[in-house]
This record gives C-alpha cells, structure tokens and sequence, in this order.
C-alpha cells in the first residue's frame, strides 16, 4: 500500500444506510472543540477513492490522472479524473472514476459528461464521486449507462446520522471525509448508504450494463 494512502486515517466497519442531512457540528466530545475539516484537495481526494474502494474489497491498480480542470460559476471546484483498473476477481474492468468537488447538485449534465469521457478514454466503466447532492435524474442516466454515483461527506456529518454514537461526540478514529453509495428506495427518493466491508458487489453490479443494452 501507498505510503500516502497507509496515513488516511482508520475507517469505520460499522456503516449503515443513512440520508444525507446537514453538515457536521464544529465540537467534539465533552465540548472540546474539533479541528477544522483538512481541505479536500486533488491529490486528498485520489488518496479517498482509493481508501473507499479498498475498504469494500474492490482493488484499483494502473491509475494516473486522465483530466484535471478547475469548474467554473458556480460549482467553484474541481474536476479530477483518474483512469485505471477496477478488480473483484473473478470481475476486472477498465474504470474512468470522475471526481467532483463542486457546491451545486450534481445532475444528469454531469453523468452524461462522464458518460462521454468514459468512452473517450478508452474505459469500460464509470464511477462518479461527487461532494455535492445528486439529484434523481442523475441516478436514472446512471442506471441507463451502467454508471456507479457515490457521494462523499464529512465524517462528522456521516457520525451523526448513522446511529453509531451520541451526536457531537465524536471519536479519534473518525476519518475527515467519507463515501456514500447513491440509490433509490421504493418511493422514488435518492438515498445515500455509507461504504462498508464486503459491499463491492453492490457497486459492480451498477457497473453492468442494462438486460437491454448494446454495450
């Protein structure tokens, strides 16, 4: 393992299905205050997709950067794409996995960009790790194109939300930013579950194409 990856911090194993709400709160336990959250940088960025990747038992190998781009008004971020192998043996497929650091929803403009780079680049498949909210037709020009969408929020909000302790008390082995797979439940509404070990399965499945698709 990457020495760079070998310093993020320990995630925890026990995730639930959670709705994203919020932001996390700025103090700890017994009202000690909490770090500011570390920015999430490119380079951050490459080292949590990897991380989160891992964790639920999918190898990246070969990758480097394929596109880096500032966004321009108003999502005020970035765009990194890295290109590379995704594995769960026997499964192994070519992935173009965007990145997205942005402030506005992310919608079907931006699957359907990914969907165009993934082709571009000679990949098979396409993950698309956002900061910002998804909105549903997102989801639904994910599924058309076999394209996984995961969300990444900050530990504190994810601790909050997900029952694994007192709210605001929050523990050493919290990791700065975390990863949510995005789905939908029976009514319709997006819902956003956090990565655990053994969920791999899950994401090669979005990644398969449609029953009906010429891919």
């Amino acid at each position: 393992m990457p020495p760079a990856i070998s310093r993020v911090w320990r995630h925890s194993r026990r995730c639930r299905s959670v709705r994203a709400t919020g932001r996390g709160r700025e103090r700890g336990g017994e009202g000690r205050p909490m770090p500011e959250l570390p920015e999430l940088t490119p380079e951050s960025f490459e080292i949590l997709v990897v991380r989160e990747l891992r964790k639920i038992g999918l190898d990246v190998g070969e990758l480097r950067v394929h596109r880096r781009a500032t966004l321009p008004e108003p999502e005020r971020g970035y765009l990194l794409e890295l290109k590379g192998v995704v594995t769960r043996p026997p499964w192994q497929r070519r992935a173009l996995i965007a990145c997205r650091r942005q402030q506005t929803a992310l919608g079907r403009a931006e699957v359907e960009s990914l969907k165009d780079h993934v082709k571009e680049a000679g990949a098979e498949v396409g993950l698309l790790f956002g900061t910002a909210s998804f909105e549903p037709d997102a989801l639904h020009a994910a599924r058309d194109a076999a394209l996984a969408l995961l969300r990444v929020t900050d530990g504190r909000t994810a601790f909050d939300t997900s029952g694994w302790g007192t709210p605001g008390h929050y523990p050493a082995w919290l990791p700065a930013y975390c990863a949510q797979a995005v789905d939908g439940d029976v009514f319709g509404q997006l819902r956003y579950q956090l990565l655990e070990s053994g969920q791999g399965d899950v994401i090669v499945k979005q990644l398969e194409p449609p029953p009906d698709s010429d891919r």
